[in-house]
Formats: C-alpha cells, sequence, structure tokens
C-alpha cells in the first residue's frame, strides 16, 4: 500500500484528483486529494493574507494530523511549489516527489516569474479589475482539453479565483526537498505551456529524477484518469 498525497494547481481543488483517486483507492492505496485555502470547497477562507507559505502549511498538516511516511507527494501546475515546500520541511515523511505538469521551484522565485510576461500582465490585470486586488481570476484556465462540450463547462464551472498572493510569494528553499530519493517528471505533451518542456529535459539527465510522458492537455488526471493513475503507480511503486 502507498500513501498517496495529491495537490492541485491554480483555480481548482481537491475534487479535480476524484476519478485518479478511485483507482488509486481501487488498487488498494491510501489517498488524500486536499484542497488548498481559499479554492474548491474552501474558497470562503480566501483572504489577501493567503500564500504560498499558506498551502505549504495544508499540506503538511495533511501529512502531519494523518500521521503519514512514506508519502507520495504528488503536485500539478501551481503545486510543483507547493510539493517542493513541504518535502525541503519534512523530507524525511516524502517518498517520492512527482511533479504532474507542474512548475519546478527556483529559490527566491514566484510561480509568476515562470510564465510569459504576456501571461503574468494579463493575470494582473483581471487581478487588478476583478479580483479586488488580491484574486486571480479562472478566465485564463490552461485549455482543458475535455473534447465533450457539456463536461467542460461543468469543469469550468468548478474552476474559482485563485488567492494572488500565493502565486507572487518567491519559494524560499534549503534544498532539503532534493533528499528525497525518488523524484520525477511527467509532462503533458498537448500544447505545452510555460517551461513544463524544459523541466521534462531537465530531469531526463539529473540523477535520483526519472522522466515520463502523458499524451494529454494540461489536465491529464481529468482527460485521462487511468493512464495517470497507471503511471503514478509505476513511478510510486
Amino acid at each position: 500500500m502507498v500513501n498517496f498525497v495529491l495537490v492541485h494547481g491554480t483555480w481548482v481543488g481537491g475534487w479535480i484528483w476524484r476519478d485518479v483517486a478511485e483507482r488509486l483507492r481501487a488498487k488498494g492505496h491510501l489517498v488524500f486529494t486536499p484542497t488548498l485555502t481559499g479554492l474548491g470547497e474552501r474558497e470562503h477562507l480566501a483572504s489577501p493574507q493567503v500564500n504560498l507559505d499558506t498551502h505549504i502549511e495544508d499540506i503538511t498538516g495533511v501529512i502531519k494530523y494523518e500521521g503519514l511516511d512514506d508519502v507520495v507527494l504528488v503536485g500539478t501546475s501551481y503545486a510543483g511549489l507547493v510539493i517542493s515546500g513541504v518535502a525541503d520541511r519534512m523530507p524525511e515523511k516524502i517518498a517520492s516527489l512527482i511533479y504532474l505538469n507542474a512548475g519546478l521551484p527556483t529559490n527566491g522565485k514566484c510561480m509568476m516569474d515562470t510564465v510569459s510576461a504576456e501571461r503574468r500582465a494579463a493575470v494582473q490585470r483581471l487581478v487588478d479589475d476583478e479580483g479586488d486586488g488580491y484574486m486571480s481570476s479562472s478566465k485564463l484556465v490552461l485549455d482543458t482539453g475535455i473534447e465533450d462540450e457539456a463536461a467542460n463547462r461543468l469543469f469550468l464551472s468548478r474552476t474559482s479565483a485563485h488567492p494572488y498572493p500565493s502565486l507572487l510569494q518567491p519559494i524560499q528553499l534549503t534544498g532539503k526537498y532534493l533528499d528525497v530519493e525518488n523524484k520525477a517528471y511527467v509532462l503533458a505533451t498537448k500544447k505545452i505551456s510555460h517551461h513544463f518542456k524544459e523541466y521534462y529535459e531537465w530531469a531526463k539527465i539529473q540523477p535520483g529524477w526519472t522522466a515520463h510522458e502523458l499524451p494529454t492537455h494540461h489536465y491529464p488526471m481529468v482527460t485521462a484518469p487511468e493512464l495517470t493513475a497507471d503511471l503514478l503507480m509505476k513511478i510510486a511503486c
């Protein structure tokens, strides 16, 4: 049995992992899909004080209070920074770090440093115009890859604005997260965005890392849950 903790990215919530979690649990694994503060069913907790540290504490709290060891910690998109911060604080609890089409951390840099100047400006405009200066609208959700129009509309209706300070706070790392023995990067190969291809190529040549591909868009856990679950188990087990 493996202890999976699956962490979502911007604009969504723990609900995004439902189909993957069901498949992992059917194989006998323990799976947690926490929602970060200010998002999903916890959107009522959004405030200007919610930042990257808040989200790191959300996940360290799950691991601590559930009494988990040998955790397979999976993060997608923005959560690449979150899981890095978690593993940096408690590397002894983490067996595997899996970055699923996620940002890789650079010490002293924030998530918004990983996107283009044009996209950053577009996000900032929406924050100023529609987000009270601290919430990032989900209007800029990346292409979901969900082909069924009704299913895509349902997905988008469940997105929520994201606490913008969490995307602006530079991550501060000691480097202990790199002590985690098993580290993997997974690239979604359809409509590649940001620096994800660079991260994948980097991971391919790094000791202690493996690199993998999924033939999906940015949300493989939604459009290809079986493939995603199978790959997570392959990496972790």
